[in-house]
């Protein structure tokens, strides 16, 4: 157990005096004194000593009655508001349980976890709701509770679907415990680091469809649109508490807490930029206002992960023999996918990059020019963030170009293949900069051969490519990830494998080809050779389209991409017409489609693993190296407590279940109450004269970052020009106050 979450005796004997105060301050009926329940625990400690040493079976009646107090006072308490009781309550098992290390004590706790498990479970469900209306109201009860939970199991075995029983398959409820977590300075690391990678678990598929193979449904029973539609649901909502518990900031909060030491930071940073990464893949409506988000509401990239890089760039450079087994070079390989998929998708990042001496710096890496797989991410990025207007364009065009000469002739063409075709499943990048474009003309020019090939080229090319992927998978035991999903430490660990038996990690990038799926092309059009539907890519980017808009003669975009075509030229790319922004409408439809498209796809490989090239893997297993878990109840992660995720059992007659607040009801408001700009609710509501009602801050950024411009009607606007509706705010409050 870690030394942050280690309690003494004395921890203990002080919390249950502040307990005994609390209670006689409540008057709650309480089955003993307080001088009973220190004398109790003293006899305890007497015998516990650091907390290893086992007990008698008297002494562990002493600790099945402090137990049994703190259960009456939970039960006995009753009132919605007394956040003050449970709260010292939690913190008293806490450290009771972290204290007392030998099993019957973690027993013991844990039964009493399932007695009062209808309490536990409200509280989890109500405390969101009443932060929003008085913030700080619940104190640190939601810390305390959680911990109860890691007193009982270890913090490594909590996983992102442990966290989603726990809130009851609650999406936001989940991601709202886990920002509260990465924000708040009281908690221990480890419990902020299992917060972080539970999150990042819950960015992929893995986290509702291993839930339900381990609680016995069999997947492959299941219809695909049904499980399609649970995925859509999770990401949906996953997206939403993101945005709406101000995640991305939680994450800078946390990187800063522990900035004084380089495994912590490396630690957290690991988990948000595979956080972001995933996010920023999936095609959704909601995609795009994380998209808003980051641009508009965020500093982390700048302020937090420009500075993170400089910081893990000594490291390597001191390492002449650095590579994929250097835990340095992995995380400087998840910055780099981050920032390609940032900076194709939000402008306001770029030239934060372009023009400052990163890149160059990350080029002078030693050995990062040899992996094709890092000069590929090197050459996204530079093209997106348009390096050709930057100070640097001439050297670094140089180092690429040479470094591309020096690769032996398959590594290159292996590289040309990999920036010219099958991008819709590989990172994006921008083709509006002509001028980057030539400049690397070199890379981007398709291997000899296969111009214009033959469906028979095609198809002996993919067989080729599934014969050395399963060469790869024998070597390194490396699995791939649809839609370049970022790992987990299963994956981790392979890859730092790979790099110990001298594997290079590019062996292993290739995208495995996507079984085709019924219906899509009458909307998206026919498949392509590698299972995508055609008018699901931008014609510009050659990915998927994310956020897709329709020109007026019916030519379909990308945004983000078409955005960048604009800077420079003022006619539709395809068909040459003269063309504008405003022309633009957004395709909503389709984008739909695209969406049920992918994640169609995700649910297929679940069901069907063996109609790809390779099973995927399970991105939230331990490592191999890693003792299985101990089981933890059929079904739950309290020991035997009830499912959270299905319905409830006949109450008992105690009166447990009087609060019955769901934390999405705050998510779930009416929509005149969200902001305009980011869909959160709204606690200063701002009106502007054209009708639209914004967030003060969020309108202060917007204005900041941006300028005197309305979000949604582009026409000018000055923050003095809007003013506070003061009746909107009454509606919200009396709206949540309903709800509480």
């Amino acid at each position: 157990m870690s030394a942050d979450s280690g309690y003494s005796a004395h921890d203990v004997a002080e919390v249950l005096s502040r307990l005994s105060a609390v209670v006689d301050a409540r008057q709650i009926q309480a089955p003993v004194g307080a001088q009973d329940l220190q004398a109790w625990w003293a006899a305890v400690a007497e015998v516990a000593g650091d907390g290893t040493c086992g007990l008698d079976a008297n002494t562990l009646q002493y600790v099945k009655g402090v137990y049994d107090y703190i259960e009456k006072v939970i039960i006995s308490c009753g009132t919605p508001d007394a956040f003050d009781v449970y709260e010292v309550c939690f913190e008293t098992l806490t450290k009771v349980g972290f204290f007392l290390k030998f099993p019957p004590a973690k027993e013991g706790l844990l039964h009493l976890l399932e007695e009062v498990h209808e309490v536990f479970d409200v509280l989890l469900s109500c405390i969101e709701t009443y932060e929003w209306v008085q913030p700080g109201a619940t104190g640190l009860l939601r810390l305390w509770m959680l911990q109860v939970v890691f007193a009982c199991f270890d913090y490594k075995q909590i996983q992102g679907r442990d966290l989603m029983e726990l809130t009851d398959n609650d999406i936001c409820g989940a991601v709202s415990l886990i920002a509260f977590l990465l924000r708040c300075p009281q908690a221990p690391f480890d419990m902020q680091a299992a917060a972080g990678r539970c999150l990042m678990q819950l960015t992929t598929a893995d986290s509702v469809f291993l839930a339900r193979q381990e609680s016995g449904e069999e997947l492959q029973s299941q219809q695909i649109a049904k499980l399609t539609g649970l995925l859509n649901r999770h990401v949906n909502g996953l997206i939403k508490g993101l945005i709406q518990f101000e995640v991305v900031d939680a994450f800078g909060h946390c990187i800063c807490q522990h900035q004084m030491s380089h495994a912590r930071t490396d630690t957290i940073v690991k988990y948000f930029l595979s956080t972001v990464h995933n996010c920023l893949l999936y095609c959704s409506e909601n995609q795009r206002k994380l998209r808003q988000h980051l641009a508009v509401q965020s500093t982390i990239i700048q302020d937090i992960m420009i500075p993170y890089v400089h910081n893990i760039l000594p490291a390597l450079y001191d390492n002449p023999a650095c590579g994929p087994g250097l835990q340095e070079w992995q995380n400087l390989k998840s910055v780099l996918q981050t920032f390609v998929v940032v900076t194709f998708n939000i402008n306001v990042f770029r030239p934060q990059l372009r023009d400052s001496d990163l890149l160059p710096k990350i080029f002078d890496v030693p050995g990062i020019l040899s992996h094709i797989s890092m000069i590929e991410l090197l050459i996204k990025a530079a093209v997106n963030v348009d390096y050709a207007r930057g100070p640097y364009f001439e050297n670094l065009t140089a180092r690429l170009q040479a470094a591309f000469e020096a690769l032996p002739e398959d590594q290159r063409m292996r590289l040309q293949r990999r920036l010219t075709s099958e991008q819709s499943t590989r990172l994006p990048m921008s083709r509006s900069s002509s001028q980057a474009m030539e400049a690397i003309a070199f890379a981007l020019t398709p291997p000899t051969g296969m111009e214009g090939e033959s469906p028979e080229a095609v198809a002996l090319r993919q067989q080729h490519r599934e014969y050395e992927q399963s060469l790869v998978q024998d070597k390194g035991g490396q699995k791939k990830k649809l839609m370049n999903m970022q790992s987990s430490e299963a994956d981790d660990a392979a890859a730092m494998a790979a790099g110990t038996t001298g594997q290079d990690d590019d062996d292993c990038a290739d995208m495995p080809p996507l079984i085709s799926a019924d219906g899509w092309q009458a909307d998206l059009g026919a498949m392509n050779e590698i299972g995508v539907p055609t008018r699901a890519i931008c014609p510009l980017s050659g990915t998927l389209m994310h956020d897709p808009v329709a020109t007026p003669d019916g030519c379909m975009f990308d945004r983000a991409s078409l955005e960048d075509w604009m800077q420079f030229y003022s006619t539709n790319p395809l068909t040459g017409v003269p063309l504008t922004m405003s022309e633009c409408v957004q395709a909503l439809e389709v984008q739909n489609f695209i969406q049920n498209y992918q994640l169609q796809m995700l649910s297929a490989c679940m069901i069907a693993p063996e109609a790809f090239d390779e099973p995927p893997p399970p991105l939230c297993e331990a490592p191999a190296a890693a003792a299985a878990p101990p089981p933890m109840g059929p079904q739950s992660l309290l020991g035997d407590l009830p499912t959270l995720g299905s319905e409830r059992q006949e109450r008992t007659k105690k009166d447990k279940g009087k609060i019955k607040i769901e934390s999405r009801s705050v998510v779930d408001c009416p929509d005149d109450m969200r902001c305009a700009i980011d869909g959160k609710v709204m606690t200063m509501p701002l009106r502007s004269p054209y009708g639209h009602c914004f967030e003060k801050k969020t309108l202060e950024k917007w204005i900041g970052n941006c300028g005197s411009t309305c979000p949604i009607t582009s026409q000018p606007l000055r923050l003095e020009d809007c003013q506070l509706d003061s009746e909107m705010k009454k509606r919200i409050v009396r709206f949540l106050k309903g709800q509480a």
